[in-house]
């Protein structure tokens, strides 16, 4: 009977595993790579930031905010209708498992407002924080540098 015993636990620890590791694996990993804020003229309201936001893990992930104690920051997207160009705020963007959200001219990109106009020169470097559901908070230093055409 112990050995009975022994063979159904051995059986159902094998069956839980199987099922519960690769729920263990399966999690976002985000990456943010290339990211820079453009030096707004001294008179600007706002200004723009750009970079990658990777998600190379096994699971998605939401971006559900972005701060910074230089500016007020929102993610939005460049959208042309009829040769006018408007910006749409996202509050939440889903960035899927191995794949990666491109923030640049025209499309997606962060929109920086209220500038702390002390901490936004050239070559300064300012901190981000983007907010994610599952990975948490992940801070970034953010060269600020003039856009070149």
């Amino acid at each position: 009977m112990n050995k009975s015993w022994l063979i159904k636990l051995l059986i159902l620890s094998a069956l839980v595993a199987v099922q519960v590791l690769p729920t263990l694996k399966a999690q976002p990993e985000i990456k943010l790579d290339k990211f820079w804020v453009v030096l707004a003229p001294a008179v600007a309201r706002s200004t723009a930031g750009y970079g990658v936001i990777k998600n190379e893990g096994n699971q998605e992930d939401t971006l559900i905010g972005i701060q910074s104690n230089s500016a007020t920051i929102m993610l939005h997207k460049t959208e042309i209708k009829s040769g006018m160009a408007r910006m749409i705020h996202s509050p939440h963007m889903t960035i899927k498992s191995h794949s990666e959200l491109v923030l640049e001219p025209m499309s997606f990109h962060l929109m920086l407002t209220d500038l702390d106009m002390t901490t936004l020169f050239e070559g300064a470097e300012i901190i981000l924080q983007f907010k994610f559901e599952k990975s948490g908070d992940i801070d970034i230093a953010v060269p600020v540098r003039e856009i070149l055409y």
